[in-house]
């Protein structure tokens, strides 16, 4: 199982769907019993989706489920922890 370091230095890949099937376990492993890296690699993938949506966008941008979902899960994190 990785530390959490190496799953820093390899969430984009994840995100992606860049990595072999070992390393891969090994992520998803970790991250189902360490909840920094939960949410860290939560957030990344919500900063990849928002970048996304304002990226070169014309007309005013409408969040997708999977955006309104996770800012959602968010929001009621931080009301449990204020």
């Amino acid at each position: 199982m990785f530390r959490c370091s190496e799953v820093a230095e390899r969430t984009s890949r994840l995100i992606d769907d860049e990595l072999g099937f070992w390393p891969r376990v090994n992520m998803k492993l970790h991250i189902a019993v360490c909840r920094g890296c939960q949410a860290f690699v939560e957030q990344m993938r919500t900063t990849r989706a928002l970048t996304a949506m304002a990226g070169g966008a014309a007309e005013e941008p409408v969040p997708s489920d999977e955006i309104r979902d996770a800012l959602e899960r968010y929001r009621m994190r931080s009301a449990r922890i204020s």
